[in-house]
C-alpha cells in the first residue's frame, strides 16, 4: 500500500515518527511544512521527507499558505492510496482532488464550542470529508455530535502515549544546556484559529521564576515570539531539542498550548496549561480531572502550583503508553486499509 504522509507541526514529527517505523512494511512518502522546529526536528529524527509550504502568524497570510499549499502538494504529491495525518484539513482535500483515501487523527474539539471564524468553520468543513478519523476516547461524544460520525474511531489515552512508549532518554542531553535544573515554557499558539485570545502572559511568567532562581528554557512557537522573554534572561536553545527529553528532565512544563503539557502528565511531571481562553480541550479537561495537568492564566498561581510539585523525578507509565500505542497502530491499519 502507498501511504502518504503530511507532517505540519512539531509534535506530529514525534508522532509520525513512530508510526512510520511501524508501517516501514508499506511504500511511504513523506512531506513536512516549515513551521517552528518541524523541519529541524523531522530531521533530528531521521524521518526522510521533502519541505512543502510555511506557515504564517498573520490571519491573512497563513490562510493564502495554506490554499497555496494544498495546490503544491495536488501537483507534486505521487499518487497514494491513503493519506494520513493530524488535525490537518490540507491532506484532506488534496486526497479528495487526487482520490485518495484519506485517515485523519485528532484531538482538538475545542473549536465545536467556540465562536468560530469563517475560515475555521471551512477547515472543520473540510476535515468533515476525511474517510476516517481517530480520536481519543476523552473527546468522542464532541466529535460524534458535531460532525457526520461516518468512519469515527476512538482509543483510550492521548496522542502523547504514542511516541512516548518509544521513547528512550538520551543519557547526554543535559550536556546541550547551561544548567542542570529548570523548567521549560512554551508560548500560546496566538496564531492558530482557535485561540480567541491574542495577549500573551509569558513575559510574566519568565519574569517570576528567574526572580525564584529557576531557571528557564523557553521554546518560541512562531516567528516573533522570542520577543515575549526577551531581556528576561531566559534560555532559548539555538536549535531544536527533543521536546521529550527536555520533559523527562525538568522540574517542570508549563505550556500555552497542550502538547508539551499533556507530555508532561503522560510523563509522571508537574504538567502546566496556561491555554488562554476558559474552554479547554477534552482530553486537557480529562488530565485536569484526574490530577494530572494543572490550568490557570495566573502567574502566581503557577509558580505556586511548580514550586509545590516539582520534585525532578519521572514515574512514567510507560506500559500504560505502550497499550495506547498498539491500539493507534492497530486503528491506522485499519483505517488505511492495510
Amino acid at each position: 500500500m502507498n501511504i502518504w504522509v503530511d507532517i505540519i507541526n512539531p509534535s506530529h514529527a514525534l508522532f509520525f515518527n513512530v508510526v512510520l517505523k511501524d508501517l516501514h512494511d508499506e511504500r511511504l512518502q513523506v512531506t513536512i511544512r516549515e513551521r517552528a522546529e518541524t523541519v529541524e526536528l523531522a530531521k533530528m529524527l531521521g524521518i526522510e521527507g521533502r519541505v512543502v509550504g510555511s506557515d504564517y502568524r498573520n490571519g491573512v497570510k497563513k490562510s493564502l499558505s495554506m490554499v497555496g499549499r494544498t495546490l503544491a502538494l495536488w501537483t507534486s504529491v505521487e499518487d497514494f492510496d491513503c493519506a494520513l495525518s493530524f488535525e490537518n484539513g490540507m491532506s484532506v482535500m488534496v486526497s479528495k482532488m487526487k482520490g485518495g483515501r484519506s485517515v485523519l487523527l485528532c484531538d482538538n474539539d475545542l473549536k465545536f464550542f467556540q465562536k468560530r471564524s469563517v475560515l475555521q468553520y471551512m477547515e472543520t468543513g473540510i476535515k468533515d470529508l476525511a474517510d476516517k478519523v481517530i480520536i481519543p476516547q476523552a473527546c468522542h461524544a464532541a466529535f460524534s455530535s458535531n460532525m457526520s460520525g461516518h468512519g469515527l474511531y476512538a482509543y483510550d489515552g492521548y496522542k502523547e502515549d504514542v511516541y512516548i512508549a518509544a521513547f528512550e532518554p538520551d543519557p547526554h542531553f543535559m550536556e546541550r544546556l547551561p544548567f542542570d535544573e529548570y523548567v521549560v515554557i512554551r508560548p500560546e499558539a496566538l496564531a492558530s484559529f482557535y485561540v480567541l485570545e491574542n495577549r500573551t502572559i509569558v513575559p510574566d511568567l519568565v519574569r517570576l521564576f528567574r526572580e525564584n532562581d529557576i531557571n528557564v528554557v523557553y521554546l518560541p512557537r512562531d516567528k516573533g515570539d522570542a520577543e515575549y522573554a526577551a531581556g528576561l534572561d531566559a534560555y532559548i536553545p539555538p536549535q531544536a531539542l527533543n521536546g521529550l527529553d527536555l520533559c523527562y528532565h525538568s522540574l517542570a512544563v508549563l505550556t500555552g498550548s497542550g502538547t508539551m503539557a499533556r507530555e508532561a502528565a503522560c510523563m509522571g511531571k508537574p504538567s502546566v496549561s496556561f491555554f488562554p481562553g476558559d474552554g479547554l480541550l477534552s482530553v486537557d479537561r480529562e488530565l485536569i480531572s484526574n490530577g494530572a495537568m494543572f490550568h490557570s492564566r495566573d502567574p502566581k498561581a503557577i509558580l505556586r502550583n511548580v514550586m509545590s510539585s516539582m520534585n525532578g523525578k519521572c514515574r512514567a507509565d510507560l506500559s500504560r503508553s505502550r497499550r495506547v500505542k498498539r491500539d493507534v497502530i492497530g486503528l491506522i491499519r485499519e483505517a488505511c486499509g492495510s
